[in-house]
């Protein structure tokens, strides 16, 4: 059971250090968000807003749609190399 509980913190803690990021066409938002979608940072230029607040708010969605999607994706490649190391150990 121990090493269970092991395995398991050692996967929670690598997949909580992944991060997705994301930005603009035009290079006015950059986001980068975790496995939640919750923003840890974004980063802004002075003409984000340049072409209106709708156009500016669409490209915020945009840009932390792909940035969340490409948190997962990398969450469940870490998980499957975590899990992976777990199981070359257990093996030997």
């Amino acid at each position: 059971m121990a090493q269970v509980a092991r395995q398991v913190a050692e996967l929670d803690t690598a997949v909580a250090k992944v991060r997705g990021a994301a930005y603009s066409p035009d290079g006015s938002i950059t986001i980068e968000v975790d496995i939640y979608g919750t923003i840890t940072d974004l980063r802004l230029t002075e003409f984000a807003m340049e072409r209106g607040p709708e156009h500016f708010a669409q490209l915020v969605r945009d840009c932390h749609e792909r940035a969340h999607t490409a948190a997962l994706a990398e969450a469940r490649e870490t998980e499957d190399r975590v899990r992976g190391q777990q199981d070359s150990r257990g093996a030997r």
